[in-house]
């Protein structure tokens, strides 16, 4: 299902805690990957719940580009993106910003946690919304 925009309450600027879950164990998981990551609440708090509560995670991919990795990045004759534009970008950001702030921290270190981000002439980009 493609979401155009984030329907969720984000976790940036949110001051209450993440909320936790019953400790039910996955220990059967061994990679993760979420394509559309997003700063939505309930979607940060399912990423901390499989990191706490999976001891046979071994791989973790959070796609904050719905699928279009840098390498595919398209620009028009001026060298805009064409797939990752205006509000897109701004919840990307935030995206990225929920990651560092309550991901990360959670990662074991025997997790390789892959982040995919949009490439460096998306990330650029003056934010305009459309």
């Amino acid at each position: 299902v493609l979401q155009k925009k984030m329907l969720h309450e984000s976790i940036v600027g949110d001051t209450s805690h993440l909320r936790q879950m019953p400790g039910h164990r996955h220990d059967s998981l061994k990679t993760v990957k979420i394509i559309g990551f997003s700063s939505a609440k309930s979607l940060v708090e399912l990423t901390c719940h499989i990191i706490e509560n999976t001891t046979s995670l071994e791989g973790l991919t959070l796609d904050t580009t719905r699928g279009h990795p840098s390498y595919s990045c398209l620009t028009n004759n001026i060298g805009k993106c064409m797939l990752l534009r205006g509000d897109f970008m701004v919840e990307v950001r935030k995206a990225l910003l929920a990651i560092r702030t309550y991901v990360e921290p959670k990662v074991p270190s025997r997790v390789k946690l892959n982040v995919v981000e949009p490439c460096r002439r998306c990330h650029d980009q003056p934010l305009i919304i459309c």
